[in-house]
Formats: structure tokens, sequence, C-alpha cells
């Protein structure tokens, strides 16, 4: 009676670990690692650090063929130079606007090329002197596209969708 019993459980352990072997075997890609994970994030902070206080602007975490999309103004700017630009006018008018940029909530999910990521934006404008309370100018979402590269992981094309305030009810 408990040999049987062994057997079958023996059957059924087995089975389970089949199934979970042949199903990692037919994945189109890889799972991002622990590793990975943790490089995209940083990537992703360096990002905020670059957009608002640097030391150098934003564009670096980018592929040098690289592109940006806003949803909301329908414009891409790709490639290296054109990215620097864009981010090099921004930095110089959070100079004089000062503005944060909030980026929570990343989701990473492997593809069979490196990565894709969501990552919630939340735009805060501040007072020159800060004395009161920053004002959200914005929220969206960033949708990206992640591949390795000899330099670490980088973004080649980043959509940003505006939530709110919805970009079409402006006046």
């Amino acid at each position: 009676m408990r040999s049987g019993l062994l057997l079958i459980l023996g059957v059924m352990v087995g089975s389970a670990g089949s199934n979970w072997l042949s199903a990692q075997q037919s994945r189109p890609y890889a799972v991002v690692s622990q590793q990975d994970h943790y490089e995209i994030e940083q990537l992703v902070k360096g990002y905020t650090h670059g957009v608002d206080v640097g030391p150098e602007d934003a564009s670096w975490v980018y592929t040098s063929d690289g592109e940006f999309f806003s949803t909301n103004t329908k414009r891409i700017t790709k490639g290296e130079k054109a990215l620097k630009e864009m981010y090099g006018r921004l930095r110089k008018s959070n100079e004089t606007r000062p503005v944060n940029h909030l980026l929570t909530n990343l989701v990473v999910t492997p593809t069979k090329d490196g990565a894709t990521g969501t990552v919630y934006l939340t735009e805060l404008q501040r007072d020159d002197k800060n004395t009161s309370m920053p004002m959200i100018l914005r929220f969206g979402r960033y949708h990206d596209t992640y591949v390795r590269t000899p330099q670490g992981w980088r973004i080649k094309r980043r959509e940003f969708h505006q939530i709110a305030p919805d970009p079409d009810s402006r006046p």
C-alpha cells in the first residue's frame, strides 16, 4: 500500500516537473534577471536626474538611434543629436521654471529582444523659493523598449502617454 502511494506521488511530481520544464523551454524569451531589472531601474532613475538636475542631460539613457514619442503632440525625436538638443532645451527651461519629474511603479517585462517597461510620470512644478507645495503639472505613463548594449541597458524607444490633464481638453 505504502509503495503504491509513493509510486503515484512520484509520477505526479515527475509529471508536474516535466510540464514545468517543457513550458520553460517553449518561452520565446529569457526571464529578466534581478541584475537586469536593477540595471534597468537605475537607467530609469538616471533619466529623471538627467532631466532635472544632471550632471548630464537625459539623452545618455537612449541608444544612439533611440527615439522619444509624445502621443499628445504626435512628435518623434529620434537619434543621438536630436535627443541631446531636446533634453538640453528641457534642462534650460527647468532652470527658469523649477520642475521635478517623479517616476514610480516601474514594471519590466522580458521580450525576445530585451525588455519592455512602463513607469508613471508625475511632473511637479515648485516655486523658485520652495515656499509652497508643488503643483502637479502633468501625469502620465512612459512605455519603454529596452535593449542591452555594450554600455549596458538603454532605451530604444520611449512613448509618453499623458493621462491628466487630458491633452485634448485644453482650450
